[in-house]
């Protein structure tokens, strides 16, 4: 079927034409198809067209261009400041870092210097001075009853070890004495 209504739509010479005067039916021409004339090759030239710009147009170019340098410019300044705060704030947090560390130490060292004085003080406690003297150096408390107290017209004058004597009477005999005495 579908063929026989592709030669239906297509080919309409099978049904013939008839011309309505004579009784002889007319045949359609045979026609050969046309050829396509051969394109010439022409050669056209183009003329460069020139255009006029207005000098506001030219204008309009300019600032158009030096605002986008400016603000390309205000970008670069803008990321500038931002980079040089954003490394600011790395150098203070690295400080502070620091910072907190020598704080912990200091606190360490004035707790170590706390132990050490009360070290110092219970070493030097005067009991433990008393106590070190009678039991290691042999010394005995002076009691009150062996204390004698007199009194010189003559000066103060004390013997040491040795036969060395020492005078507040002589002048310069507190220096003399001292020498003899370190001597």
């Amino acid at each position: 079927m579908a063929q026989s209504q592709l030669a239906y739509n297509n080919n309409f010479t099978l049904f013939g034409s008839y011309d309505y005067g004579t009784s002889a039916p007319k045949l359609d021409p045979v026609y050969e198809p046309q050829k396509k004339p051969a394109k010439k090759q022409t050669t056209v030239k183009k003329q460069k067209q020139t255009q006029t710009v207005s000098k506001s147009a030219v204008k309009a170019t300019q600032a158009s261009f030096i605002m986008s340098v400016k603000i390309v410019a205000v970008l670069a300044v803008i990321f500038s400041f931002f980079s040089v705060a954003m490394f600011l704030n790395g150098m203070l947090d690295e400080t502070a870092t620091d910072i907190t560390k020598i704080e912990s130490e200091i606190k360490v060292a004035r707790s170590e210097n706390v132990r050490l004085e009360s070290a110092l003080e219970g070493m030097v406690a005067i009991d433990k001075v008393e106590d070190y003297a009678e039991n290691n150096l042999g010394m005995v408390k002076l009691e009150n009853y062996k204390i004698t107290y007199f009194e010189s017209d003559e000066g103060n004058h004390v013997v040491v070890s040795g036969g060395k004597s020492y005078s507040d009477k002589q002048p310069g005999s507190k220096i003399t004495g001292l020498t003899e005495y370190i001597q």
